[in-house]
């Protein structure tokens, strides 16, 4: 165990109990796709209702002959509804995690690995299973990975909503959902925005 042995010379041998954790962890993604899919869903289906609820609200105030296409709020929120309808649908049937993984691949992020690797506690070499799960060869390496995975999952799951925040809200996004826009892209760079894509597939 290379990584452990450089830490803690006396650890004894956990691999049965790391296999059992990677197990539940990627039943646990197999669950996540399709709570991400529900999430989109529900997302796209409310901007679409928000905007009708919101088209006859305005129709007051615009004359009864301008039509629904001539009312500045509507393409926007038409735009972001059906997006959202149609990156659920890419997350259930992969189209859209395959397309995710080719677009976001190329940025510079899992800066954590670098850190560690910097910080000269442990050697490079021994995170090479760690941060890319083809070359894991122990256990423990996959559980890693996995941890830093559902990290990753979490900073794609605030960018979605708080992005959502802003936009919906015409400009009038709060200071919360900025704040949690930025935490999402800097947790994001940390863990890897594609890190837990591959086990949507």
């Amino acid at each position: 165990m290379r990584i452990f042995n450089q830490i803690i010379p006396f650890l004894p041998n956990f691999d049965e109990l790391f296999i059992e954790i990677n197990s539940f962890i990627e039943l646990v993604f197999g669950y996540l796709k399709y709570v991400f899919f529900c999430i989109l869903l529900i997302i796209g289906i409310l901007t679409l209702l928000s905007l009708r609820g919101k088209y006859f609200l305005e129709r007051i105030r615009y004359s009864k002959e301008q039509k629904l296409a001539d009312n500045p709020m509507t393409k926007p929120r038409l735009i972001l509804g059906s997006l959202y309808i149609f990156f659920a649908f890419g997350i259930l049937l992969d189209f859209f995690t395959f397309f995710l993984l080719v677009v976001l691949d190329p940025l510079p992020d899992r800066f954590i690995f670098n850190f560690v690797s910097f910080s000269g506690l442990i050697d490079p070499f021994a995170l090479n299973g760690v941060s890319d799960i083809s070359k894991a060869v122990y256990p423990y390496e996959k559980t890693i990975y996995y941890g830093v995975a559902i990290v990753s999952f979490m900073a794609l799951l605030t960018i979605t909503i708080s992005l959502w925040q802003i936009i919906n809200k015409e400009g009038k996004a709060t200071k919360k959902s900025i704040v949690s826009l930025i935490s999402g892209t800097v947790t994001g760079l940390l863990a890897g925005f594609t890190t837990c894509l591959p086990l949507f597939l």
